[in-house]
């Protein structure tokens, strides 16, 4: 009599192992989207702090001053801020510009990442960078991954 032998399958497919692979891949591509995704928003709440925490600053130096800094910003201007919200994740300090006239905001990138920009009333001498007159009002600005740019301006 002729026996049938039965073979024992001893491991997976080549079809079997090939899904398997498909669906680690689609749900590794899943995460690291969402997670690069969250890194950037995170990034994008850090820069609006720092322009909130500068945006509180100058508010209070005006009050005590009459005036806002015609000079770069610097962590002496302001007692009690973090030095970190004067510069970015790459450590450029906030780009700083000064006019008689109102400045129109600029396009910001990943390496110019803040800008300040200070003006007068437009008369001569109202708002030069350095010569101690002092600023009528002033605007902000930062570069953010997942929104527009973010922008406050003065009280004033």
């Amino acid at each position: 009599m002729l026996k049938l032998q039965k073979r024992i399958q001893a491991g997976f497919t080549i079809i079997e192992l090939l899904i398997v692979i498909a669906i680690i891949g689609i749900l590794a591509t899943l995460v690291l989207t969402n997670f690069q995704g969250a890194q950037a928003k995170g990034r994008d709440t850090v820069r609006k702090n720092d322009i909130n925490s500068l945006y509180q600053k100058l508010e209070e130096y005006y009050n005590e001053n009459g005036s806002y800094p015609d000079s770069a910003l610097a962590a002496a201007t302001f007692p009690g801020i973090d030095a970190g919200a004067l510069t970015d994740a790459d450590g450029t300090t906030i780009v700083s510009a000064f006019s008689l006239a109102e400045p129109a905001f600029p396009t910001l990138t990943t390496t110019n990442e803040y800008w300040y920009g200070a003006y007068g009333d437009g008369t001569a001498g109202s708002c030069v960078q350095d010569a101690g007159n002092g600023c009528l009002k002033y605007k902000l600005a930062s570069f953010l991954e997942k929104e527009a740019q973010y922008e406050k301006s003065s009280l004033n």
